[in-house]
């Protein structure tokens, strides 16, 4: 975890993409806005659908599927699961059998099932590659690839909850493959500080190469097991009551993060983000987060679930340590259903960090046309609603979103004047400027370099500077025709404060670089 701070004056940022999601390196702005962005939708369809025989349910949802990019064989991989046989109208197991199934792609767009061997069906090779009925229910897997493996065996590993078929033991497992296809259980269990080999069904993977070590978001297996008030009255429903403010009883879903240098031993389970009283709905709580670099920043996106409304969004929450989150956009939502008529209609998730292709940052969304679940317990609740009578309509599928490279917030001057962008003081390291900027008809974007002192480095004043007047995300900021910045040319870290000046433009990040 990179602490900014080198002294109560300069903020050390090195060589790391800088984005305006909060006013840490800001010292003053003026007729300047923040802007949010959301990623935007390119498919119309799910992505992977339900077309193979020993398919049933394909469960694109918190922390039921994951895509990864696999630098080494140039593919886009999926891992997801896949809930065999209808909810049971009775009972606290739910009934389903857990198994995961695999696809991948060259371009994110064209999905492939390949046929494997390691689980058939009718003697057919399958897709199936984790679960069956002589192992048991592989549910809520998240995986990650790991950058620095001890052994080839362990560059991909996974974390998921093992169910045997009548739901007599439930814990977590870890695994380890050379291939993300075959799989081998590590001979000794997990273990989660005081919570032992057993925590909540929703994990989310991430590895933080600052700190090299494992991350899990995950939930407490005791996070719902808060003393209730038997005087108090409640109804058979699916979901817990809730009393605001009262602290030793809360019982939403929340997000605990533990961490792990083997992938076996980790760190006890603390909160990290939870919904409040004061500013969230009553029934509203986090489902689960994933986690991913930008910079020097943490960005996660967290699924809120609307117990009432039995719907999911997602918002977009941002972190300096990783640890201590807040939110962005007001609480507005980063992704959201589409409404009814659209296959992710009640429902959406971000369980997997972005994808960088080329300009772009690509963000694969799972969703469903059903509500959360009704059509689960709506048969054991009695519940007067379509989907609690026919489970088998339950259809969820997987997304493309993409945003703007850097583009998740922007800050934004009109055409009537011209905005003022002046940073703190940075200790920065490279040597050369990229600017990620947009400009509309008749803008632009300038920049000038000082000292912390306030006096211009150079030739690198705003009268001298080439504008940026279109759209690019790594434009090379220049001063007469040179990019050479003079108080970089020995490549050690230099203090220096940037202003930049623009007029019906929006600037979403800058960093110094060597090339």
């Amino acid at each position: 975890m990179r602490d900014l701070s080198l002294d109560s004056t300069v903020l050390n940022v090195g060589d790391a993409t800088q984005t305006f999601l909060d006013n840490a390196i800001i010292e003053s702005v003026q007729d300047v806005t923040r802007r949010w962005h959301r990623p935007k939708r390119i498919t119309s369809e799910s992505l992977i659908r339900r077309d193979r025989p020993w398919e049933h349910t394909l469960y694109f949802t918190y922390s039921n599927h994951c895509v990864l990019w696999d630098e080494q064989e140039r593919l886009f991989r999926c891992w997801y699961e896949d809930l065999e046989g209808p909810p049971k109208p009775t009972g606290g197991h739910f009934g389903f059998f857990s198994r995961q199934l695999y696809a991948q792609s060259s371009d994110g767009l064209e999905w492939e099932k390949p046929s494997l061997d390691i689980a058939k069906y009718d003697g057919m090779p399958t897709n199936i590659v984790l679960g069956g009925r002589e192992y048991g229910q592989v549910h809520s897997a998240s995986y990650v690839i790991d950058k620095h493996p001890r052994v080839p065996d362990e560059r991909f590993r996974t974390i998921y909850t093992f169910i045997q078929d009548d739901g007599a033991v439930v814990r977590s497992e870890c695994a380890h493959s050379p291939d993300g296809l075959h799989w081998q259980v590590y001979g000794e269990k997990p273990s989660c500080g005081s919570c032992g080999a057993k925590l909540g069904d929703v994990s989310v993977l991430f590895y933080d190469d600052d700190a090299h070590q494992f991350v899990q978001n995950t939930r407490h297996c005791a996070m719902g097991r808060r003393p209730f008030d038997s005087r108090l009255p409640r109804n058979r429903s699916f979901n817990p009551p809730h009393e605001p403010h009262h602290f030793d009883a809360y019982r939403q879903r929340r997000v605990f993060q533990s961490r792990s240098h083997d992938f076996v031993h980790w760190t006890e389970p603390i909160t990290v983000a939870a919904a409040d009283d004061y500013e969230d709905n009553l029934d509203e709580s986090f489902y689960g987060m994933a986690q991913w670099r930008s910079g020097t920043i943490h960005l996660a996106t967290v699924g809120v679930l609307h117990m009432v409304d039995n719907t999911m969004d997602v918002q977009l929450l941002m972190s300096r340590d990783g640890i201590r989150w807040q939110r962005t956009a007001k609480r507005q939502p980063f992704l959201s259903p589409r409404g009814a008529g659209s296959w992710d209609a009640y429902m959406v998730s971000l369980t997997s960090p972005p994808v960088p292709v080329g300009d772009e940052l690509f963000f694969f969304h799972g969703g469903s046309g059903v509500h959360h679940d009704w059509w689960m317990t709506g048969i054991r609740e009695g519940l007067d609603h379509p989907e609690s009578n026919h489970p088998d309509r339950a259809v969820f599928g997987l997304g493309l979103a993409k945003l703007r490279k850097d583009g998740y917030a922007s800050l934004a001057a009109n055409e009537l004047r011209e905005g003022i962008i002046c940073t703190r003081a940075l200790a920065v390291q490279g040597q050369r400027l990229k600017i990620n900027g947009r400009c509309a008809s008749g803008g632009y974007i300038r920049v000038e370099l000082a000292d912390s002192s306030n006096h211009i480095v150079g030739a690198c004043s705003k009268a001298l500077c080439d504008a940026l007047e279109g759209d690019s995300v790594s434009h090379v900021a220049s001063w007469s025709g040179s990019d050479a910045i003079p108080a970089l040319k020995d490549k050690s870290p230099t203090d220096l404060k940037l202003r930049f000046y623009l007029k019906n433009a929006e600037l979403f990040s800058f960093r110094f670089c060597d090339s």
